[in-house]
């Protein structure tokens, strides 16, 4: 199963860092254009391990449902959740933080993933969605720095 790593530093302190990424709605402010996302249901709140989300994704008028389930929930250091159902046959995504002095935060990320089907296919059909998902990490790395120096 391929496995993407990213580790990025932002100005601002590990509270403030992991109250941004619990809150799902911000997942929105991180993607690239012209991926739109945005929360439909959230349950229970606040969110725990067992939180069910379930998201509206998609680019222009083609929208997709997309549910995913908390597996860790450990304020202020880690929030891994897991797809239930959507865009990939399996996606499990660990955000763990640690403080980086001056009041900085390291977030690092791994994503574990697989879009399917198996064989030749599959292999193919992870490559491309290996590409993605690193632009979209690239993409999210400035967008998280700028918007968590912000926030601050």
């Amino acid at each position: 199963m391929p496995s993407i790593h990213s580790r990025s530093r932002v100005a601002a302190p590990i509270e403030k860092v992991f109250a941004f990424f619990d809150d799902p709605a911000n997942l929105s402010r991180l993607m690239p254009p012209p991926v739109s996302i945005r929360p439909v249901r959230v349950s229970p709140l606040p969110p725990q391990p067992g939180t069910v989300i379930e998201f509206s994704y998609g680019i222009g008028p083609f929208r997709r449902s997309w549910l995913v389930r908390l597996l860790e929930h450990q304020a202020p250091t880690r929030i891994v959740d897991e797809t239930i159902s959507g865009p990939m046959k399996r996606f499990h995504h660990s955000h763990t933080f640690s403080a980086a002095g001056d009041h900085g935060t390291w977030i690092e990320d791994r994503v574990d993933f697989h879009v399917g089907p198996d064989g030749l296919i599959g292999v193919v059909a992870d490559l491309l969605a290996s590409l993605v998902i690193r632009a979209t990490f690239l993409w999210r790395t400035a967008r998280q720095r700028r918007l968590l120096r912000a926030d601050s």
